[in-house]
C-alpha cells in the first residue's frame, strides 16, 4: 500500500478495541472488573496502536517517507508491531534487541521481513539503544519511533484507548490498573482519567525483578515479565500519575494468565496476567466491593 494512500485510510489508533466484563473470573457480588482488549490488533499486541500512531505522526511531520528505514531498540511486542507495519507500508525496518530476546518474537520480526540486530544480554535495553543510535547515525534515511521518549506514544492512548475505555465503563471507574513497559499506555490513559475524575485510583504495575519506580534495582529479586519493566524509568512516563505502585512475580502473572483462559476463555500473555494479579488483590478487599476496576489486555501471548 502506498504511503500517500494510507494517509486517507482508517488507522489502527482510530479503531475501537472491545472491553469485556470479567463476571466469571470476578463474581458480580464483589467488584466489577472490566478488561480492555488492546490485544486485538494485527499482531495481537497493544503495541500495534502505538506503532501506527508514531509512524503516522512522523508522516505528518515529514520525518518519514517511502525511503524511510525504521530503526528501533526493543526486545518485545513493539518490535513485532513495527516489523508488520514496515511490511504493510513497504519500508525497511531494523529491530535492535538484546540477544536474550524471546525466540518466538524474533522469528515473527524476521517473518515480516525486518532485520534483527542483536546486542549483549548483559547490557540490557541500554546497550540496544546505544547500538540503534549508531545505526541511525550511519543511515540518512533512518528514523526511530523512539517509543520511550516520543510524546506521540502516550498521546495515542490518551486520544484513542482512554475515551474508548471511559465510554465502555459508562463513565464509572474507581481504579485503573496497568503495567509499565514504555509507560505510554499508562501515562496516556491515566492522564485522561485524571482529567475526567481526579479521584480515580491509578495503579502502576511492575515486575518484582525490575521495580524501578518502587526503588528496586533491575534484576535484584523476583524476575522479569516480558513487556514490563525496562530497567529504567522511561522519559515519557509521567511520575505524577500513579496513586499506587504494585509489584508482581512471574509466577503470579502466569497463574492469572492461565486462570483467565480457563474461566473466561480469553488468551492473554504474562503482562496481562500481571495486571489481573493486581486487580485480584484489590477485588478481594471489601472496600472495593461494588466498585469498578479496569485494566488492559496487553497481548494474546
Amino acid at each position: 500500500m502506498a504511503i500517500d494512500r494510507f494517509l486517507n485510510d482508517a488507522t489502527l489508533e482510530q479503531q475501537i478495541a472491545p472491553t469485556v466484563e470479567l463476571n466469571r473470573l470476578f463474581p458480580p457480588d464483589g467488584a466489577r472488573v472490566l478488561l480492555k482488549l488492546e490485544s486485538c490488533g494485527p499482531t495481537g499486541s497493544i503495541k500495534d496502536r502505538a506503532a501506527d500512531a508514531l509512524f503516522n505522526a512522523a508522516l505528518q511531520l515529514g520525518l518519514a517517507t517511502p525511503q524511510t528505514h525504521i530503526v528501533e531498540a526493543t526486545s518485545g511486542a513493539f518490535g513485532v508491531a513495527l516489523a508488520r507495519l514496515a511490511a504493510a507500508r513497504g519500508v525497511k525496518a531494523t529491530i535492535v534487541a538484546p540477544e536474550s530476546i524471546d525466540a518466538k518474537r524474533r522469528a515473527l520480526v524476521e517473518r515480516f521481513g525486518a532485520n534483527v540486530a542483536l546486542t549483549p544480554a548483559s547490557a540490557g535495553m541500554t546497550g540496544a539503544i546505544k547500538e540503534a543510535r549508531k545505526i541511525i547515525a550511519a543511515d540518512p534515511n533512518a528514523w526511530s519511533p523512539n517509543l520511550f521518549e516520543n510524546p506521540a506514544n502516550p498521546a495515542a492512548y490518551e486520544t484513542g484507548a482512554a475515551p474508548e475505555l471511559w465510554r465502555a465503563s459508562g463513565g464509572v471507574i474507581d481504579a485503573f490498573v496497568a503495567g509499565i513497559g514504555s509507560g505510554g499506555a499508562f501515562t496516556g490513559i491515566a492522564r485522561y482519567l485524571r482529567r475526567m475524575n481526579a479521584s480515580i485510583e491509578r495503579i502502576a504495575v511492575e515486575p518484582e525483578g525490575a521495580a524501578v519506580l518502587a526503588g528496586t534495582s533491575f534484576g535484584i529479586r523476583g524476575g522479569t515479565i516480558p513487556g514490563l519493566g525496562a530497567g529504567f524509568i522511561p522519559p515519557i512516563f509521567d511520575r505524577s500519575l500513579p496513586t499506587q505502585l504494585a509489584t508482581v512475580t512471574p509466577d503470579e502473572a502466569a497463574q492469572w494468565r492461565d486462570r483467565i483462559a480457563r474461566v473466561e476463555g480469553l488468551q492473554v500473555g504474562l503482562s496481562t496476567g500481571a495486571n489481573l494479579a493486581v486487580v485480584a488483590r484489590l477485588a478481594s478487599r471489601r472496600e472495593y466491593y461494588g466498585k469498578t476496576l479496569v485494566t488492559l489486555a496487553f497481548s494474546r501471548e
